[in-house]
């Protein structure tokens, strides 16, 4: 799931090299994938999208959140990365990649750590299906949800968030 294309200025070593780093063609995207899905087979970047923007539920910008507060850090990262190592193919997809690694934590951190009540809490039917789906599986070796809890059910859109540098996935 892309939600935005974004340019980061940054001044200091970041800026100089953006030309660059341009050249190089590394491309890194963080986010939700198609080759990630559910169980039934809906695409988790689907229910994230949804979750992201709104459409029968609330909106929580989860995404957006996550960059709002925590690029600025990643800029840092990819600028200490490059001043360490220079300037080349090899670097470039280190910087991308570990400033990947640490979106995708920083992203993974704000969905488990959302407020219930931001920016109102679940629906009550929405309450009563995770408490059904909750008794469904005790018993099962899984942990009991908690119904009240908003971005998370089953823990499949939250470990969905992936990092990949150049098409292939970063770990």
């Amino acid at each position: 799931m892309a939600i935005a294309n974004v340019n980061v200025k940054s001044s200091g070593l970041l800026q100089k090299y953006l030309s660059k780093i341009k050249n190089l063609h590394t491309v890194a995207e963080v986010g939700f994938f198609e080759e990630a899905t559910y169980p039934d087979g809906t695409p988790v970047a689907y229910v994230a999208y949804l979750n992201e923007f709104g459409n029968h539920n609330p909106p929580r910008p989860f995404m957006k959140r996550t960059f709002d507060k925590s690029h600025p850090a990643w800029v840092k990262l990819i600028e200490r990365v490059l001043s360490t190592r220079g300037l080349s193919q090899a670097s470039m997809k280190e910087a991308f990649g570990r400033a990947g690694i640490t979106a995708v934590g920083d992203i993974k951190k704000t969905i488990m750590k959302w407020n219930p009540n931001d920016p109102r809490p679940n629906k009550p039917a929405t309450i009563k299906a995770k408490m059904r789906k909750s008794a469904d599986v005790k018993g099962k070796n899984q942990a009991k949800n908690d119904p009240y809890r908003v971005l998370h059910d089953t823990g499949v859109m939250v470990n969905s968030v992936v990092c990949k540098v150049d098409g292939n996935e970063v770990k």
